[in-house]
């Protein structure tokens, strides 16, 4: 009779498939019933999409104010920005927070003062008006190609955006990136 060999404990959390990424489209709660996995040891893709950035709110126009705001809240809440993409509605980061707290406070920071700044509303005045359309998509990044893919597709990303290359659709992988 042949024995199985046992599986290490500790690491089902690695084998679940939705334990690499959290937010955006795939999110069907809206109160979610699990917590957001967060890395300190490798790096994090984060997407903010918004709602109303387009034409005179696209955040192109105000790319170098928000590329302001992401880095000074970055050394402020102590995550490490490997790249950032501007993609006119919504932007995309590579990160690498300390802890779990930084991680929340970085996104709760400049979700808040982008908004704000591209509707030009001031604090506690835009309660009302949804600026972003889903919770930040976030998906955690294995080192080496999935990392090189990553950068190649937020290049690829800002390209489109800016009008250098035409748009490519994308087909949508829950946790994988992946052109059609």
């Amino acid at each position: 009779m042949k024995m199985k060999k046992a599986k290490q404990l500790g690491f089902e959390i690695l084998e679940n498939k939705n334990a690499k990424y959290f937010g955006g489209a795939y999110l069907k709660d809206s109160n979610p019933k699990t917590k957001r996995p967060i890395t300190t040891k490798r790096s994090m893709h984060l997407v903010l999409r918004s709602v109303l950035a387009k034409g005179a709110f696209s955040l192109l126009k105000k790319e170098r104010i928000i590329a302001k705001i992401i880095y000074k809240q970055a050394k402020v809440s102590g995550v490490k920005i490997y790249r950032f993409a501007n993609g006119g509605n919504h932007l995309h980061l590579i990160v690498r927070p300390c802890s779990r707290a930084s991680f929340n406070i970085f996104i709760r920071s400049i979700s808040g003062i982008i908004a704000r700044e591209i509707l030009g509303a001031q604090r506690g005045n835009a309660k009302n008006l949804k600026f972003w359309e889903k919770r930040p998509y976030t998906q955690v990044i294995e080192w080496g190609r999935q990392y090189q893919t990553l950068l190649r597709y937020l290049d690829q990303n800002a390209l489109e955006a800016w009008g250098f290359i035409p748009y490519k659709p994308r087909k949508i992988v829950p946790g994988r990136l992946s052109t059609a």
